[in-house]
């Protein structure tokens, strides 16, 4: 199954849409996996851009949540993987419901933080 990893309520109203479900559902498509939106933000957490990955690991830690158990192997979808902070926290709360996580798939990379 594919899990998308969503954006922060603020940043998903400032775009009107959460680009990253619309990615995975298009993906679900071409794959016939099916996609399930399982995760949610429980807390604030603090705009990303500006914070080290030590930083940015400790801004995520606890602030995801899986919504129910779900019966397979999950890939997790994100649009960007920067240190791995985010796809680190959703793994966790995935795990924490019994979830496994078999990979993940980000559609950018970005340049190592200096």
């Amino acid at each position: 199954m594919l899990i998308p990893i969503p954006s922060r309520p603020s940043i998903a109203r400032a775009r009107g849409r959460q680009f990253v479900l619309e990615l995975s559902q298009q993906l679900s498509s071409a794959s016939q996996l099916p996609t399930f939106e399982n995760l949610a933000h429980i807390r604030k957490v603090r705009d990303q851009s500006t914070l080290d990955a030590k930083a940015r690991a400790e801004n995520l830690r606890g602030a995801m949540t899986a919504l129910r158990y779900l019966s397979g192997k999950a890939i997790l979808i994100d649009d960007l993987v920067t240190t791995g902070s985010t796809l680190d926290e959703a793994a966790r709360a995935l795990r924490e419901k019994g979830i496994e996580v078999a990979a993940a798939v980000t559609a950018c990379v970005a340049e190592p933080l200096g």
